[in-house]
């Protein structure tokens, strides 16, 4: 059997907050409930794990999710962020506050969960074989 990822767990500030605000933004299911954990599902059937009662809050590393959209879902996650005025940028260093990018042909734009956690990318093509540009100053 291939390797395949089945899910992963990121550590948040409020786990429950976190799931909410990512499937309003991506217009998915309601997270489940799993004991500790509130999960949301990528459409390939990857389960995100948000956990809050592991790791003191001031030790939390940032974490970063990426999710590859089609354009129409793209423009529906602007429309999102737009509603509710949630700041986004267009570099993962966050130097590039309110603009999109155009790697790799496509457009792309990070944003933060609500507890500051958790970077969250959402893209319209994957990476190339090389760095972009950006990625290399």
């Amino acid at each position: 059997m291939p390797n395949e990822l089945n899910h992963v767990i990121v550590h948040v500030k409020d786990r429950r907050e976190t799931g909410a605000f990512l499937s309003w933004l991506m217009d998915t299911a309601a997270p489940l409930e799993w004991g500790r954990f509130t999960q949301i599902t990528s459409s390939n059937g990857v389960g995100i794990d948000f956990i809050d009662d592991m790791v003191p809050t001031g030790d939390i590393n940032r974490s970063h999710i990426a999710f590859l959209v089609t354009d129409e879902e793209f423009d529906a996650i602007l429309g999102r962020i737009a509603e509710r005025d949630v700041p986004f940028w267009a570099d993962p260093m966050l130097k590039q506050p309110g603009e999109i990018n155009h790697e790799y042909g496509g457009r792309g734009v990070y944003l933060k969960d609500p507890g500051g956690t958790c970077a969250v990318e959402f893209m319209t093509t994957p990476y190339g074989e090389k760095p972009s540009e950006r990625a290399r100053t």
